[in-house]
């Protein structure tokens, strides 16, 4: 049997991004049960105390997405223990040249990816980004790339810095003011979800219209922040996942004693954006599919049929058929059936429940109707597929 590695996770867990992090680190372990984690759920929970009583328990290796204090990153610069770093190493870490790997989203991407998306929505007096008032790496990253794809587009672009700390009444006093100067119609990219849903606070009170006089685009795909606004706000979602699974699998080489494969970060690339209310296509068209296609996502393995999906737009069920058809190149019970077979296909692949539960848990209450149906889309039974998954999982994942 495997030698039982023990592993320190440190993540900040209050947000999305820690969430689905950590959700790509556990993907990795089912593969690799001989990994023992403990979970600090704040930066600030990995103390130099809390260090050295893991070193004393046998710690192999260490995943984290921050440094934590001045002390924490000087012993951790020191130590011989293998690390696998998700983000900024901050100062005193990355002077540390051995044993460790870095993984972190292309944030620069992510801006041009924003910029390209506000740009198709139609033309706008203003761009802008909305950076984070404490100015985190990511945060200049994606302004940088927003500022380039935009001046490459023929484009202007101002950038809000607020002073005072983030939230504060003097820092929300100064966001809507320059809100308020921005000449409208205007298109927004926030830094991160939670900066662009105190914008939209503003806007409420500043009584401009959104997204008629003002498009908001968030990043991170938190869905409860996102859902909660009004409107709801469209966003960006990055492939934390992914830097979970990269993560991990790249502290593995560590532990195996093989190098790094790079001294230069491994970039997460985003998944998509996903629209919601804040910021939408000029087509109404459009919007209507963007919109069924998000509430199929949600809903698909609660049970949903056409005519749900229907109602929830507000259209008659000829009309949501006809559009969906045109703009997304399948019917609506197509588009159904392909998300809860790729969610059968996920649990499938990352859990051990029983094809029962799991035909059960993605809306086919009939067990022997979806292991035809199954078969017939894939051409191997579910038992089948599991096992090719388990073999070559890591690498079809991680690539």
């Amino acid at each position: 049997m495997k030698r039982i590695r023990r592993v320190a996770i440190v993540l900040r867990m209050s947000g999305a991004a820690g969430r689905d992090i950590l959700s790509g680190v556990f993907y990795f372990t089912r593969m690799h049960p001989n990994w023992h984690t403990r979970l600090f759920q704040m930066p600030s929970e990995f103390t130099p105390d809390a260090i050295l009583a893991e070193t004393e328990a046998g710690l192999d290796g260490i995943i984290a997405s921050e440094p934590g204090c001045d002390a924490t990153a000087r012993l951790l610069a020191k130590a011989k223990i293998p690390i696998a770093f998700i983000g900024d190493p901050g100062p005193i870490l990355s002077k540390r040249k051995s044993g460790i790997t870095y993984i972190r989203n292309d944030d620069e991407y992510i801006g041009h990816l924003g910029a390209r998306y506000l740009d198709s929505l139609g033309n706008f007096r203003a761009y802008a980004f909305l950076a984070t008032s404490s100015d985190q790496y990511w945060s200049r990253l994606r302004f940088t790339g927003f500022a380039e794809e935009m001046h490459a587009r023929g484009r202007e672009v101002s950038c809000f810095r607020s002073s005072h700390p983030a939230g504060s009444s003097a820092d929300l006093a100064a966001l809507k003011k320059w809100l308020l100067e921005l000449p409208k119609p205007a298109a927004i990219l926030s830094s991160w979800d939670t900066r662009a849903t105190q914008a939209i606070q503003m806007c409420e009170e500043a009584k401009i219209r959104i997204p008629r006089q003002l498009a908001i685009l968030g990043i991170d795909n938190d869905e409860l922040l996102d859902e909660s606004t009004t409107p709801p706000l469209t966003s960006i979602q990055p492939d934390h996942e992914k830097l979970g699974f990269v993560a991990a699998r790249e502290l593995e080489r560590l532990l195996n004693g093989r190098p790094a494969k790079s001294d230069v970060a491994f970039l997460a690339k985003p998944l998509r954006i996903v629209e919601r209310e804040s910021a939408v296509a000029t087509a109404p068209a459009a919007h209507l599919v963007s919109r069924a296609a998000e509430y199929i996502r949600r809903n698909a393995t609660k049970g949903i049929r056409p005519d749900d999906v229907a109602r929830f737009l507000g259209v008659s069920r000829r009309l949501a058929d006809l559009r969906f058809s045109q703009f997304g190149g399948e019917s609506i019970n197509e588009a159904i059936t392909r998300t809860k077979l790729e969610a059968v296909k996920k649990m499938l692949s990352t859990t051990a429940r029983s094809i029962r539960n799991i035909s059960q848990e993605c809306g086919y209450q009939d067990v022997a109707y979806l292991k035809t149906l199954f078969k017939r889309r894939f051409g191997q039974t579910m038992s089948s597929w599991r096992r090719q998954t388990a073999m070559h999982g890591a690498n079809r994942v991680g690539s």
